[in-house]
């Protein structure tokens, strides 16, 4: 059965791309982000859905929107700032919201998804090198203040080794604190699950319970300093974690 189930994920997920994701990209791959954006969110969001539903077979049994009207809409704004359990968060949170990515540059290789979502203006970046890094906070400010486009990034800055968030000493700070500066509303957005949903060699974990939770937008106006503001955000995407994990964790249990 869980044979099947890998093949039927390569040919589902292939067909997916080629057919759903890819001629849209490609249509709306002239015109500026934000109409690119508007043209493929609605092809994205399916596809992250489908991806997560009918491809790895997962259940998302959480998934809470609770953003003020002002910042829905395709694309949106703000900076969402979320933990990282797998390769599974990206098509999650895509479920709800158009905000392209920072995502490490080794995805642009991914044959034909790494283009797409350059096309849909996910910002790449090597973490190893610093200038890399600095030229990518630059279009970040670009693309939030300049072109009024929403960004999803992960201050982790890699997966968690035990799926769990890390604590706030330990992420990156450094787009939290611009975003304090400038005066931008950060969306803390809580994932839990998409890690037991791929095995350590890739293959599809059938039945895994998952969920997303988008929490209000926190306004750096209400904070005295940057780093009140930053652990403020955090500690929301770390409360959501594990208040879906309360939730889920036991019908995760006796999977294998």
């Amino acid at each position: 059965m869980r044979i099947l189930i890998q093949i039927k994920a390569i040919f589902l997920g292939l067909f997916l791309l080629l057919f759903a994701l890819v001629p849209v990209c490609l249509i709306a791959f002239p015109f500026s982000l934000d109409r690119r954006l508007k043209i493929v969110g609605p092809v994205w969001a399916f596809f992250g859905r489908a991806l997560v539903r009918w491809v790895c077979h997962a259940d998302i049994k959480i998934l809470e929107d609770h953003r003020s009207p002002e910042f829905g809409g395709t694309p949106c704004k703000g900076l969402y700032v979320a933990n990282h359990q797998s390769y599974m968060d990206i098509p999650m949170m895509v479920t709800l919201f158009q905000a392209p990515p920072i995502m490490k540059k080794e995805v642009l290789y991914i044959p034909i998804f790494g283009w797409m979502a350059w096309i849909s203006g996910a910002l790449p970046v090597s973490r190893g090198k610093t200038s890399s890094r600095r030229k990518v906070f630059e279009q970040a400010k670009k693309r939030i203040l300049k072109e009024q486009i929403g960004l999803q990034v992960y201050p982790e800055g890699t997966r968690s080794k035990d799926a769990l968030p890390k604590p706030f000493k330990e992420v990156k700070k450094t787009l939290l604190v611009f975003a304090f500066n400038e005066k931008i509303s950060v969306i803390p957005t809580s994932i839990y699950g998409t890690r037991g949903i791929l095995s350590s060699n890739g293959l599809i974990n059938p039945g895994r319970s998952v969920g997303m939770i988008i929490h209000k937008e926190i306004s750096p106006l209400n904070f005295a300093s940057a780093d009140e503001f930053a652990e403020a955000c955090w500690q929301k995407v770390i409360q959501g974690h594990d208040q879906m994990k309360a939730q889920l964790g036991p019908l995760n249990e006796n999977l294998s």
